[in-house]
């Protein structure tokens, strides 16, 4: 948490924010990647939730 050493100086905080953006950016390259793809022609019927 941010409570513990990674912000009790400036150049902490700027170390830890920035590492913070890069995995964000990271996991949002990752996920638009995910949903550009091309979805399979394989699957003729949607998914349909079992109802007990």
């Amino acid at each position: 948490g941010l409570d513990h050493n990674e912000t009790r100086s400036w150049h902490d905080w700027h170390r830890h924010v920035s590492l913070v953006m890069l995995a964000f950016a990271l996991l949002a390259a990752i996920r638009h990647r995910a949903n550009a793809l091309p979805c399979s022609k394989k699957q003729t019927q949607p998914l349909v939730p079992v109802q007990s």
